[in-house]
């Protein structure tokens, strides 16, 4: 009987070992099974992120196309246009941007906003700026729109913070401006400070 005691015993022992290297195999299985459902969850995540902004992106691709037809759009776009082609510049191209800004403001308001210099004075500006290694920059902008009045014209305030360097400083500016768009000339065809 002793002998059928340690049989039973030995295979008793085998018994537990495998069943523990089963159960061990499993719950490495089971672990693998979570990090793979864990990524799948994360995958899933940075998918419906991407669709979100993927959504996004195609409002704003269709706001950009509606702003065509929609006169405050219109408006914002003209007057953003205008007011980064003035001060987004460095000495190369700082002559060029008299140039496109022409085309959202007539010459009385492009020379209000600081460009109406004879072409021999732009010429000394220019190599000044050269010299000085100057660039502006609009940093921030946010325009604001009243209603379209019967005169097929739009009231707008422009606020800004334009940053200018030079080698040898570098300063930060708030800019401020009261607009009139023209629905019909498709400008801004007035301007003051406030």
């Amino acid at each position: 009987m002793n002998r059928n005691k340690i049989i039973l015993i030995i295979i008793g022992i085998l018994a537990l070992s495998v069943f523990y290297k089963i159960n061990a195999t499993n719950q490495k299985q089971s672990g693998i099974s979570l990090k793979q459902s864990a990524q799948i969850a994360k995958l899933k995540a940075e998918n419906k992120k991407l669709t979100a902004q993927q959504v996004t992106f195609e409002n704003s691709s269709t706001s950009t196309t509606t702003s065509k037809n929609n006169p405050d759009k219109k408006t914002e776009h003209i007057a953003t246009k205008l007011f980064r082609s003035l001060n987004n510049w460095n000495a190369d191209n700082w002559l060029e941007k008299q140039q496109t800004a022409a085309k959202y403001a007539p010459d009385d308001v492009l020379t209000y906003l600081g460009g109406g210099q004879s072409t021999n004075n732009q010429s000394i500006a220019a190599k000044q700026l050269k010299q000085l290694n100057a660039t502006s920059k609009l940093t921030e902008s946010n325009i604001y729109i009243e209603k379209e009045s019967a005169d097929n014209e739009i009231k707008g305030i422009f606020i800004g913070m334009v940053k200018t360097t030079s080698s040898s400083n570098q300063t930060t500016n708030s800019v401020k401006y009261k607009f009139t768009y023209d629905t019909k000339q498709e400008k801004i065809t007035e301007i003051s400070t406030f």
